[in-house]
């Protein structure tokens, strides 16, 4: 099974997915790592390693899509959602007999992976947007993703968006994209209207810590839950309005969705959209669609495989 196959890991804030993935980008097993809070990088390489050989992987390449910056030349990932890996040897802690471990932002490792599934993605200009517990924006422009600065589309996902600066990204920024329209302020914002006692639904989904996470939201919102879908709407309205932006800036063909929070669905997508139309120059509006990527939340995994069995430079754009 593992013949020709790579590791692929996905870095997240809250945890890392690996998977086991074969030359056709398909998902053949995979394993979710959480982390303790506290974890320093020795305790974290050895949790992954742990992952890879529970696989029966190896040996095997890796592609490491990692949630922050990416400095090549030393194979460090740098101003990431994960503070304990930033400047340490990741890369060459996990590579193998063929060399360090592939190492490629994440949204960069979600787009190519989810680009090969889309006409448009391999000949045009396809902009994807990760919702996970941080905001990840990559471009692939001809199948290749474009990078402007640190191995990412700049910090796209952090377009300063809320005017009233109400609230901090786990990176520092204040009014930031990721403050208002990420899993994590999700979970937040549900936390705070479940103590109010105005959704009873979201205060069940609290239970004994007290909190609600982004997942319990989007299941209370599903459900049809009054509290729950006004903070989906008040997301969609600063997605909207950040797709706005993305549009005029770069122009897509179209705009895929994927993270954790595409569990959503397509409503939320259309909500979206509907206020981001609402505030695009209308020749932008008419080409530019708005849908659900099609990997769902496995894209990063599959990307970082699919890095690892082809890590050329050659297949990124620099500007």
């Amino acid at each position: 099974m593992t013949k020709g196959a790579a590791i692929g890991l996905d870095i997240g804030g809250g945890s890392t997915k690996v998977g086991l993935i074969a030359p056709s980008g398909q998902l053949l097993d995979s394993r979710r790592v959480v982390l303790a809070e506290d974890a320093d990088f020795p305790a974290i390489l050895s949790e992954y390693r742990m992952a890879i050989a529970a696989l029966g992987a190896a040996g095997l390449p890796v592609g490491i899509a990692y949630p922050g910056h990416i400095d090549r030349a030393r194979g460090l990932g740098l101003y990431s959602n994960v503070p304990a890996l930033d400047g340490h040897p990741l890369a060459a802690a996990l590579g193998g007999p063929s060399g360090p471990a592939a190492l490629l932002n994440d949204a960069d490792a979600a787009a190519v992976a989810e680009a090969r599934h889309h006409d448009e993605g391999r000949e045009g200009r396809m902009l994807m947007v990760t919702l996970g517990t941080g905001v990840g924006v990559s471009m692939i422009v001809a199948g290749r993703p474009l990078e402007t600065a640190g191995g990412t589309l700049g910090d796209s996902g952090h377009l300063n968006i809320d005017p009233a600066g109400r609230y901090r990204c786990r990176e520092g920024c204040t009014g930031c994209l990721e403050s208002v329209a990420s899993a994590e302020a999700l979970g937040r914002d549900a936390t705070l209207l479940a103590r109010t006692g105005e959704s009873p639904a979201l205060a069940d989904e609290a239970g004994a810590s007290g909190e609600v996470s982004a997942f319990a939201a989007c299941r209370a919102a599903l459900a049809g839950d009054p509290g729950a879908l006004r903070l989906v709407a008040q997301m969609a309205e600063w997605l909207g309005m950040a797709v706005a932006t993305w549009r005029a800036s770069f122009h897509p063909d179209f705009i895929v969705f994927g993270g954790g929070l595409s569990a959503l669905g397509q409503p939320f997508i259309d909500q979206i959209c509907v206020r981001a139309d609402a505030r695009s120059l209308p020749f932008l509006s008419s080409h530019c669609r708005l849908t659900l990527a099609r990997l769902g939340n496995d894209a990063g995994m599959i990307g970082a495989g699919l890095a690892a069995l082809a890590p050329e430079p050659k297949g990124t754009c620099h500007v």
